[in-house]
């Protein structure tokens, strides 16, 4: 196995890396929240046993649309006897099925036939617990049947040992305290990853070593970055901020005028910079679709003439880097 392996991780890896298909059950699940190795795992296993004939790889998406692919053009039998031959099945982002009945139910039928014919299935899926609701009854049941591991987030000192791992492995220099920085500031194997390689970026552009101090002022600037960024969440703060509202107060049924112009504001400024569609943008302030279309026509015919509602609308407007909205 040619990754870190620590508590978090270790029950999964052990059963990839014993996995004998004659011995395991009808189906084994992988799941956990996202980052933390899960598809590392599914595809170690399938190189593990690649020469054997039988052995195919995907995730929930591609098996969707090649569903789909073989049902419009009538290559339905193609499509079933390369998933349904297959000795030993394995599915990556499982959860990507909720809503796709018809492939859940293809899935169904591809379960037992390889079930029936001595196959076997290992299947992963990114989610916090093991809840198959969105398969539907029938088959959560089944997959339920076999055996189901856990791959946890790691805690902070199995990130900071991982990432000792991984500069060792890249032939990479950091101080030790640049390290505890990130696995501090991080919640798994993929974000760390991510956040390091950023950094190096970053102290490449700034002609700076890999200090701690480099560090946290590639840290504070991402930091700040993101709180300018135009999304939702940041434009309802900056409304409330601007136009002396609470954050509590746009969110909640409050109908007072001066709340009620700030959530205006708010809508506008949303479907104007994130381009949502008016559902969503209703879905922050729990109003309906209509309420949301509204407000921000309100809110259009105000920027007319209104001087002052005009200056805190230029206000916010550049808070935010036009090149991020």
């Amino acid at each position: 196995m040619n990754w870190f392996i620590s508590e978090f991780n270790f029950r999964a890896c052990r059963m990839v890396k014993n996995f004998q298909l004659e011995k395991a059950p009808d189906v084994s699940l992988i799941y956990g929240p996202r980052g933390v190795g899960k598809s590392a795992l599914l595809h170690h296993l399938y190189r593990q046993g690649e020469s054997e004939n039988g052995r195919l790889i995907t995730d929930a998406l591609a098996f969707a649309r090649q569903y789909a692919y073989a049902a419009q053009e009538k290559k339905l039998n193609q499509f079933r006897e390369r998933y349904r031959s297959a000795r030993l099945l394995l599915i990556d982002d499982l959860q990507c099925l909720a809503g796709k009945v018809k492939t859940i139910e293809e899935l169904h039928y591809t379960y037992e036939y390889i079930i029936e014919n001595g196959g076997k299935l290992v299947i992963a899926l990114e989610a916090d617990r093991l809840a198959l609701d969105f398969l539907g009854d029938r088959l959560a049941s089944r997959f339920l049947s076999g055996v189901a591991i856990l791959v946890d987030r790691p805690q902070e000192i199995e990130l900071k040992r991982f990432l000792e791992d991984y500069i060792r492995e890249k032939r990479l220099t950091l101080d030790e305290s640049v390290l505890s920085a990130i696995a501090g500031r991080t919640f798994n194997l993929s974000d760390a990853i991510t956040t390091m390689g950023k950094f190096i970026q970053f102290a490449e552009l700034q002609q700076d070593e890999l200090s701690l101090t480099c560090f946290q002022a590639y840290w504070d600037n991402k930091e700040s970055v993101k709180h300018n960024l135009a999304d939702p969440t940041n434009i309802i703060q900056k409304v409330g901020q601007t136009m002396g509202v609470s954050v509590q107060e746009l969110l909640s049924s409050s109908r007072k005028p001066k709340v009620n112009e700030a959530r205006e504001m708010a809508i506008y400024l949303i479907r104007t910079l994130c381009h949502i569609s008016y559902p969503t943008i209703g879905s922050y302030f729990n109003r309906n679709h209509n309420t949301v279309i509204m407000s921000y026509k309100k809110m259009q015919d105000k920027l007319i003439n209104d001087e002052e509602l005009i200056n805190k609308y230029l206000v916010i407007l550049n808070a935010f880097n036009p090149s991020e909205a």
